[in-house]
């Protein structure tokens, strides 16, 4: 069943504009009332007001006051066709209250007594039928009287009853005399002066002398003009009324924004003060209230946006507003009238049936096409979509007048889709036809857009699909006619969305797209149309450039640009300027790195590198490395195809085009016949398919409209276009460039994952492309082919670090000499289980792990290395071919073997080694086998090395490594320690110290020499150290070696001329002879007693200093005079003292020290000593205490003194 046998629709010939837009003005027949009434619907938003209204019209007659209301709604809305049926209710028609609703019984019952009685009389005004001239206060009076005419009542004279005086009197004065004659033959008047007295007299005497004098002219009322005085006019408006029986005047008028909409700013303000003064006057209450009712299709200030600049205009639209009431009829009173006037069931069953079904189906979908439609929604108006029912709100209200929802509503069942299949939604798609078709549209508001839609679709869109169908023909594609409708669909529904913003709403995505137009796609249908939608789209873009495509796909947001500068047409200059090889491969170069995972690559990072580098793959817990090239396989040499030297596999990628003629299983070939002359290798060749023309120039538009976004391209393109347009062409060309990168992307995923092959030149390598990315699946090949070289290789937890493998290593040591299981901790029991049990080298258990040396890793090594000395890299090869362990782990089972089993490691020019473990293994390590230390001797060589030696690195674990490391480090310090004990040896025997401390000193001398052989083992050495160390007077030779710095820094600190000169000084002050002896006595017992009974310090011997110099001063002063003697001058000027400069003190001695006898040589005693001059001779005191001290040591004898002062 299709929906024009489940509908009663009206046939074609019923469809004329009239039969849907209701004229107020136009008298109607009984017929035409009854229709009316009938299809007439009530809406939500009328239920709600016209109780309201009624209830105020009741009050206003009641108090006889005016009343005024704005009845406000969009066009379609149902403003004029309420005015009407309101109209009706007013005038008591039995059809009006007669009609079967439940509102009319209770307005009925409430409100058609007082109606009746108020014998109301009912004006109906459409303000677009009136003269083009006339003003709103004339369009009133006549409305008024041409309803009086309808019920046969006389007429309303609103005459300008001045003006028909004035122009007597300008009459008289041209004419004189002769003038007043003839009035007096006409019985107008007798004289001047009673024109005079009559035109001052009451307005009933001065209106009927107007009178007189057009009828005297022959001339009726109306050529006389309409009295200006508006309000007097309403009042006497009401007063004929009032005399044919009128109980109250009710106004109806519709289109009035409209009608203003062409009138001049004083025309505007004139009309809007004459409508606010209905309702708002100052001159008492007229004879009838005064009810008018205004069809309002916006807000005032939304109307007439451009007036908003006059304040004094604007201040007339905000006041006029406030003398009004308001009823709204909301956009969505179209949904119901849909329901109860058009969508009228013939077989009402069968339909409800069908909407259920489908309402239950698209439960879930319309909220996400719609935001405000639900299922309630979809019941009321099927087979329309809501989203359908919005968009026609919207562009309905741009149309002329005649194109009225309703109509449209009607055109899409009845003219473009009669044969509909009941339960099947009408794609919104459909609606353009209707709305825009071949023969153009006209429209008032926004025709500039809507022409351009039409334009677009008409001269841009339609030839477009048509030459895609025909090229799809010709080449044997996909796109047949039914792709074609259903693409035209979609493109229908992109451009009413421009002129409807309720259906674009958010925005229109393919997804959203597709559902608006097909709604039974869902699951995989649904992603399937959703991506041909999305192709053919992208498709279509590049031939139109108005339409953009942006955004992700399949689900692209999509858009049509009606204004600015021809995009498309820029685009094919662009293309002109990028269509060389070069540029096509840089882009595809820069997309095929991105998506391959390869744009940081070293080697991919730029067109001139080479287009070849490492490919790091994560496999089997570990990072390995082989290389990628990208490249035309059939021209590559054999040696193209082997793993480069360092590398564990390569992957040659071809690209997805070649030079005509040649296919891709050329390509396929020469990797075959690499095999057959060369054997198998560890590598494969990636074969996509080859690009379509198609899918080439969308890499053409890419490099396009890259260029476009160049500093060049914009200099050479945009250089004439205005600011404005040229940065939309450059956000356009963003938008573009983003959503071709993303096309392009996928085409190459096409191309090299669902239709590439793989051609293995090893064998039984699984050759599959099962990952979603290409950045993932060529990761996948890598490890392809490491799963096929390397089938033993352990499956590692986590990815073994060096720092890792260290601590196995070290807990493997540990756990090898104690030959028991050995306690973890939480560190050792993660690696133990990440690194440890993938390579078979441990049982764990809660909290103890026990070794294992019996499995194939562990096994092959110890297999290999039985010999006293052997070369690791024999070893290391059993572990890495079979295996395929990473370098770190070998490096591990190096470490681990070297220390367990008694290896010592050197390198090739015979240096040791320290095993442990590292990123990778050094070349020619040579392993040689070399005794330990017992277990005991061990801790005990470790024990000494930590006592004689401060700060010294406590060793790890007995291993020979550990073991050569300890020695290197005891022999350094040894020597030093030894060095520095000899020359305290030396200094103290110079000193003259005998005793203990001396036969300490050479007893730790003596120990320590085993540490100055060079010739010895390591283990030899150690061993003699021990035995140097047994026995008696280790404590006391411990001490020494442990304190042999601070001996040496003490001796450093003696005074030794300090000691000579209390030594000479003592005997010639008796009285001081003693404590000075004493003194003496102390500092030897200090220098030669034992460490462990006194210690040699710096401070012990800087005490020893200081008192040594307050006694040799207390001796200085004892042999002092009382008063020093005058200082003699030397003969010839030789003692002089200088007025500047430095002090210097000089004493001149002779042979024989004979006073008077021969000067002999100099001798400088004190020199470069600063003096402050001037204080209180504390200074001075200071110098003469020095000076002394240095004279007392000097040999007896007369001395010449010689004072030198320099000034500073």
């Amino acid at each position: 069943m299709n929906i024009s046998e489940a509908y009663n629709l009206p046939s074609r010939e019923d469809l004329t504009a009239l039969g849907f837009v209701v004229r107020l003005d136009v008298p109607q027949s009984d017929e035409e009332r009854r229709r009316l009434v009938d299809e007439y619907v009530f809406t939500p938003a009328v239920r709600q007001s016209l109780p309201g209204i009624f209830e105020g019209m009741k009050h206003a007659l009641a108090r006889g006051e005016p009343l005024g209301r704005f009845i406000h709604g969009s066009f379609g809305s149902g403003k004029s066709h309420f005015l009407s049926m309101l109209g009706l209710l007013l005038e008591d028609d039995a059809q009006a209250w007669g009609k079967p609703d439940a509102l009319v019984r209770e307005l009925g019952e409430k409100h058609r007594g007082w109606v009746c009685d108020a014998r109301l009389l009912t004006v109906r005004l459409h303000m677009l039928s009136e003269a083009g001239g006339s003003g709103f206060d004339r369009a009133v009076y006549e409305a008024f009287n041409r309803t009086l005419a309808r019920h046969g009542k006389p007429p309303f004279e609103f005459l300008h009853v001045q003006g028909v005086l004035d122009e007597a009197r300008r009459e008289a004065e041209l004419y004189g005399p002769a003038f007043w004659r003839n009035l007096e033959d006409g019985g107008v008047v007798a004289s001047h002066e009673d024109f005079e007295a009559l035109a001052s007299g009451s307005p009933e005497e001065r209106e009927a002398l107007a009178r007189a004098l057009l009828q005297f002219k022959g001339r009726d009322a109306a050529s006389a003009g309409v009295d200006p005085q508006w309000g007097e006019g309403l009042r006497r408006l009401t007063q004929h009324a009032k005399a044919q029986g009128y109980g109250g005047v009710v106004f109806l008028v519709d289109e009035f924004l409209l009608w203003l909409s062409d009138k001049a700013a004083t025309e505007f303000k004139a009309a809007i003060n004459q409508l606010t003064v209905m309702v708002d006057h100052a001159g008492g209450q007229r004879p009838l209230p005064v009810l008018a009712f205004i069809a309002r299709q916006r807000n005032i200030q939304e109307f007439f946006p451009d007036l908003t600049y006059d304040h004094e205009l604007h201040e007339h639209l905000r006041h006029h507003t406030k003398r009004f009431e308001e009823t709204t009829l909301q956009d969505v009173e179209l949904r119901h009238i849909c329901k109860e006037r058009i969508l009228k069931p013939r077989h009402p069953a069968q339909v409800r049936a069908a909407v259920e079904q489908l309402a239950e189906s698209q439960k879930k979908v319309l909220p996400a096409v719609l935001q405000s439609a639900d299922v309630e929604y979809l019941k009321d108006v099927y087979p329309f979509h809501p989203a359908l029912i919005e968009a026609l709100i919207d562009v309905s209200s741009l149309l002329q007048r005649e194109r009225t929802a309703l109509r449209l509503l009607y055109e899409l069942l009845v003219v473009h889709n009669p044969k509909l299949e009941l339960g099947k939604l009408l794609p919104v798609g459909r609606a353009f036809d209707a709305l825009f078709p071949p023969s153009g549209v006209e429209a008032g508001k926004g025709a500039d857009d809507l022409k351009a839609i039409h334009r677009l679709y008409y001269e841009s869109f339609r030839p477009a699909m048509d030459a895609m169908l025909r090229e799809a023909e010709e080449s044997g594609g996909t796109f047949d006619a039914k792709r074609r409708q259903a693409l035209e669909e979609i493109v229908k529904t992109v451009l009413l969305a421009e002129a409807s913003p309720r259906l674009k709403g958010p925005g229109m995505k393919v997804s959203r797209l597709v559902l608006l137009n097909d709604a039974e796609v869902a699951g995989e249908m649904e992603r399937t149309r959703r991506a041909r939608v999305a192709e053919d789209l992208l498709q279509l873009s590049r031939r139109v450039g108005t339409l953009q495509v942006s955004g992700t796909a399949p689900d692209y947001d999509v858009s049509v640009v009606l204004k600015g500068a021809n995009f498309g047409e820029l685009l094919e200059r662009a293309r002109g300027r990028t269509g060389g090889e070069h540029t096509r491969y840089a882009t595809f170069f820069s997309v095929f790195t991105e998506v391959m995972g390869l744009a940081k690559t070293a080697g991919f990072r730029e067109l001139t590198e080479g287009q070849e580098g490492d490919l790091k793959v994560k496999w089997r817990g570990t990072q390995r490395r082989g290389s990628v090239k990208l490249c035309n396989v059939r021209e590559q040499p054999h040696a193209a195809f082997r793993p480069q030297p360092g590398d564990e596999f390569r992957i040659l990628v071809d690209y997805p085009w070649d030079e005509k003629g040649h296919t891709v299983e050329e390509d396929r070939q020469r990797a075959r016949d690499y095999t057959r002359r060369n054997g198998s290798a560890w590598a494969l060749c990636w074969l996509p398919r080859h690009l379509t023309p198609q899918e080439l120039g969308v890499l053409k538009d890419l490099a396009a409209v890259r260029f476009l976004l160049t500093k060049e391209g914009q200099e050479d393109l945009l250089a004439n276009l205005s600011i404005a347009d040229r940065q939309s062409v450059v956000d356009r060309a963003r938008a573009q460039e983003a959503t071709l990168a993303r096309s392009f992307q996928d085409t190459l995923k096409v191309a090299y994952k669902d239709h590439g092959a793989i051609e293995s030149l090893a064998v039984d390598v699984p050759a599959e492309l099962s990952r979603p990315e290409l950045h993932e699946n060529l990761e996948q090949l890598g490890c392809a082919l490491l799963e096929r070289h390397y089938p033993q290789h352990p499956t590692f937890g986590v990815e073994p670090r060096v720092e890792d493998l260290q601590v196995l290593c070290d807990w493997m040591v540990k756990a090898h000499e104690a030959g028991t299981p050995l306690e973890f901790d939480e560190r050792q029991g993660k690696v133990l289980t990440n690194l440890g049990r993938p390579l078979e080298l441990v049982e764990l258990g809660q909290t103890r792990g026990t070794l294992r040396r019996d499995t194939r890793y562990v096994k092959t090594v110890l297999e290999a290395a039985t010999s006293e000395s052997l070369m690791w890299g024999a070893v290391e090869q059993r572990l890495e071919d079979p295996f395929g362990l990473p370098p770190a782990v070998r490096c591990f089972f190096l470490a681990f073997f070297a220390r367990a089993y008694g290896y010592r490691v050197v390198d090739g020019t015979g240096s040791p080694w320290e095993p442990r473990v590292e990123p990778s293994v050094r070349a020619n390590l040579k392993l040689v086998r070399a005794p330990l230390l017992s277990v005991a001797m061990w801790g005990q060589v470790v024990d000494l090395a930590v006592q004689l030696f401060e700060k010294m690195p406590r060793p790890g674990q007995r291993t020979l490594g550990e073991q050569d490391k300890l020695v290197g480090l005891l022999r350094e310090r040894g020597e030093e320690c030894r060095k520095t004990l000899v020359k305290v040896r030396e200094r103290l025997v110079q000193l003259g110290v005998g005793g203990r401390r001396v036969a300490e000193v050479d007893d730790a001398i003596a120990r320590l020499k085993p540490l100055v052989v060079r010739e010895s083992e390591a283990h030899v050495l150690l061993e003699a150290l021990l035995q140097a160390w047994s026995g008696e007077g280790r404590d006391a030779a411990r001490a020494a070696v442990q304190n042999a710095a601070a001996l040496w820094e003490a001796l450093e600190a003696l005074g030794e001329r300090l000691r000579t000169q209390v030594q000479t000084a003592a005997g010639k002050v008796p009285h001081l002879e003693p404590e000075a002896r004493a003194c003496l006595t102390d500092l030897e017992a200090l220098l030669g007693a034992s460490e462990l009974a006194r210690s040699l310090r710096k401070a012990s011997v800087d005490a020893w200093n200081r008192s040594a110099e307050t006694l040799l001063s207390r001796i200085l002063d004892a042999l002092t005079p009382a008063k020093p003697p005058a200082p003699v001058q030397p003969p010839g000027g030789s003692g002089v003292t200088s007025p500047s400069g430095v002090g210097n003190v000089v004493s001149g001695t002779g042979q024989g020290s004979q006073v008077g006898g021969g000067p002999g040589p100099f001798e400088v005693v004190l020199e470069g000593v600063p003096v402050q001059l001037g204080g209180q001779g504390a200074e001075l005191d200071a110098l003469w205490s020095k000076l002394r001290s240095r004279l007392v040591t000097l040999e007896p004898g007369a001395v010449e003194v010689i004072v030198t002062v320099r000034r500073r």
